[in-house]
């Protein structure tokens, strides 16, 4: 958990979350730090599932030259959440790992989600299946990272509470 704490505020300073907080703004954020149009296609919050999509909630699909991130479902809070999370997989470089196995897109029912979806230009598709799996729980913690951050209200940076916790945490 220290380590994605790290990497959270390192990846928090590369990529700031916006205050207050804005889904759209942060997609843009993220799509500039990656040099690739991110596109956010809301879908049925059921379509996903029974395609081991673990609660059908969310689908990152790396193509070649942008991602898409399909999401389903019943709040705007939950939406953001899932969009966290597929970013989380983007900004902790799981879909670029050797080891990484992504799903085979003819495993999925992508062109009824997504008929404009070509299959050969895509490269990756990562989606919520193995909740017990490192990655996974990485991309959730992420998630949780960001929208706390993204509720808390905006404070003046402290010397004290920087060298009080610094000290504490030593």
């Amino acid at each position: 958990m220290d380590n994605l704490a790290a990497r959270f505020e390192a990846l928090g300073r590369l990529v700031p979350i916006p205050y207050p907080w804005d889904v759209a703004e942060y997609v843009r954020r993220v799509a500039d730090h990656r040099g690739r149009p991110i596109t956010l296609c809301p879908i049925d919050a059921g379509s996903l599932s029974g395609t081991g999509c673990g609660t059908g909630s969310g689908l990152w699909i790396a193509r070649e030259d942008d991602d898409v991130i399909m999401y389903g479902a019943d709040t705007e809070w939950h939406a953001d959440h899932i969009i966290a999370h597929e970013i989380g997989h983007m900004l902790l470089d799981h879909g670029t790992s050797p080891t990484e196995s992504p799903s085979s897109p003819k495993d999925l029912p992508l062109h009824a989600l997504m008929p404009s979806l070509s299959l050969e230009s895509i490269q990756s598709v990562l989606r919520r299946q193995d909740y017990g799996s490192e990655r996974e729980r990485a991309a959730e913690t992420f998630a949780d990272m960001v929208m706390v951050e993204a509720t808390l209200p905006r404070r003046t940076p402290s010397k004290f509470r920087s060298t009080f916790f610094k000290a504490r945490h030593r």
